[in-house]
């Protein structure tokens, strides 16, 4: 009977409590139910739902922002996973078979051509492609892509001479400084040339007062006896660290791309630090302008997720971010107000082309006579 009474006053106590506005909270809402679901579609026209977990990209050494790959992880969900190559040869071999597992690689111009003549790469879907209007119109539908069917600009550069000023107070003006035996037996050990079969024997033509396409075959003899004459001075052929050798003061002059150059000079990220002392020319001979290009492999199985990662890559305060990291040149025109002021310095004092410069800088072609490039620089590595 007790307890029959407690029990009772208990029901009429919480009936109180309940009439009085005080009843027992809610049960707490699931994850489920806390919140709408975040929409399939983004605000930017992708469709979550169609993103792969992974993206996978092959890319040249030192050149994309890493904080950029974990901004679009934050985004879209997907992970980016880099590796590296150095030489679009090496590159190009790598993916000839079929089966690299790379969704998106990154080669320069001329490869471009020998990839999609190779049908290792497939055709774009401009209608992701949005931010393509961002990019420098003279830099679009150039010769190795018309109509930019099967790549998108990522970066273009210049070839030339990197230097320390401790060294050369007064700026080399000549290949001669690096091709000239006397010169070369005075910094034996103390310079590089790239690791590159285009870049290193159209120096040497140009040198020689030819264009670095000439495939005249007296004219390929001379540059090839030429490399294998300055090859014993030299501390390496290198496309990878040159920037880290540069601002480290191991080398005093390479032959390098403008970006290295700036990285030299500037440092990368947490990567190492740059040199202030480091300076960049064209040689009054004449040089290389290239320009390295986004593509989507034939077999990706992610080509959805790789139109979206370039289509970011293309945003110019994206663009603007990389650029001013890894030191190259923007083909995105909207990015270059947006970059880091220092950046922009250095392009004015030389790290960029102006109008006297471009008249010195070539594009290398690829045809059925250039073969003879890989013939030289095979003879050259082997000696």
């Amino acid at each position: 009977m007790k307890q029959l009474l407690r029990s009772m006053a208990l029901l009429v106590f919480v009936s109180m409590l309940m009439a009085c506005g005080g009843a027992p909270a809610a049960p707490a809402a699931t994850d489920a139910t806390a919140a709408p679901e975040a929409p399939a579609v983004a605000s930017d026209g992708v469709d979550k739902t169609k993103l792969a977990a992974e993206l996978h990209v092959y890319n040249w050494t030192d050149y994309i922002d890493p904080s950029l790959l974990t901004a679009f992880e934050t985004e879209y969900g997907v992970k980016v996973i880099v590796d590296n190559y150095d030489q679009n040869e090496d590159m190009i071999a790598k993916v000839r078979a079929g089966g690299s597992g790379y969704d998106i690689v990154v080669p320069s111009d001329y490869a471009v051509e020998i990839m999609w003549r190779a049908e290792l790469l497939q055709e774009l879907d401009k209608s992701m492609l949005t931010n393509i209007v961002h990019n420098e119109p003279t830099l679009l539908n150039k010769y190795f892509d018309e109509g930019n069917k099967y790549s998108v600009p990522y970066m273009y550069g210049i070839t030339g001479i990197a230097y320390n000023k401790k060294t050369f107070p007064t700026a080399p003006d000549s290949w001669s400084t690096v091709f000239d035996l006397a010169n070369a037996e005075k910094y034996k050990g103390q310079f590089s040339m790239l690791d590159d079969e285009r870049e290193v024997p159209g120096s040497a033509l140009r040198y020689l007062g030819y264009s670095l396409n000439e495939t005249d075959p007296a004219a390929m003899q001379k540059i090839q006896e030429l490399l294998i004459a300055q090859k014993p001075f030299l501390a390496a052929y290198n496309s990878s660290d040159v920037n880290r050798k540069l601002s480290s003061g191991e080398y005093v002059m390479a032959q390098a791309w403008s970006g290295q150059a700036m990285q030299a000079r500037n440092g990368l990220g947490d990567e190492f630090a740059g040199n202030p002392d480091i300076g960049f020319v064209i040689p009054k001979e004449g040089g290389m302008i290239w320009m390295d290009n986004m593509t989507i492999l034939k077999d990706s199985p992610n080509a959805y997720t790789a139109h979206v990662f370039m289509n970011y890559m293309m945003r110019p305060e994206v663009a603007a971010q990389n650029t001013s990291y890894i030191g190259y040149l923007p083909p995105n025109k909207d990015a270059i107000p947006l970059m880091d002021q220092t950046v922009r310095d250095l392009y004015a004092e030389g790290f960029s082309p102006d109008a006297e410069v471009m008249k010195r800088l070539e594009w290398a072609v690829r045809n059925e006579t250039t073969a003879v490039f890989s013939d030289v620089w095979t003879a050259v590595k082997g000696e």
